[in-house]
């Protein structure tokens, strides 16, 4: 005989402070905490090289590049959401809450199998319902290809780079950067 589980939710308020104390992370989707998986060695390698070149790019400015252990909030339409994008870029320097980003310019996710379909369905959703994010990227970790989603006046667009010449250009913080250089550390490892 099957034996029921039972489900906890909790509260986003509950979450956050759960999260601060937690040894591992956890996303959070209504009331329900979703264990963040380790991630593969081209995984780290593509989030550290993109965030590092963001870094770089943007040190000085008004802007800040984090990776992987910043947490941002993605509620929206009735939904509570936080989320542990790989990559984000906030220029917003108000920010009251040292572990939830709230007004991100960028958000990127590398794509591994066991996460893009949630990264382009479920999170695609969430984020660009982000007031002020300007710009979502998804870069693939088995093959150079990069979907740059940007809001512009109509709404969102989506620009599909798949050669290594192609420029990846983030508007928002005036960066480019070609999938070459992006993809330098893993390039030997691709299928």
């Amino acid at each position: 005989m099957s034996q029921a589980e039972q489900l906890h939710f909790l509260s986003s308020e509950e979450y956050l402070l759960f999260e601060e104390r937690a040894g591992n992370r956890h996303e959070y989707v209504n009331g329900l905490t979703i264990a963040m998986a380790g991630a593969s060695r081209k995984h780290n390698l593509l989030t550290l090289a993109f965030a590092s070149m963001l870094r770089t790019h943007l040190k000085g400015g008004s802007c800040r590049a984090y990776a992987s252990d910043m947490k941002v909030n993605a509620s929206h339409k009735g939904n509570e959401v936080f989320y542990y994008p790989d990559v984000m870029v906030s220029c917003d320097n108000t920010q009251k809450n040292q572990y939830v980003e709230t007004k991100p310019s960028i958000i990127a996710e590398v794509l591994s199998p066991s996460t893009e379909a949630r990264d382009r369905m479920e999170k695609l959703a969430a984020y660009t319902a982000i007031d002020g994010l300007k710009e979502y990227v998804l870069i693939h970790q088995d093959k150079v290809a990069v979907d740059l989603y940007q809001s512009n006046a109509g709404g969102w667009e989506v620009i599909r780079l798949n050669n290594e010449t192609d420029t990846l250009t983030l508007k928002s913080i005036d960066f480019s950067v070609t999938l070459r250089e992006l993809y330098d550390d893993v390039m030997d490892a691709l299928e």
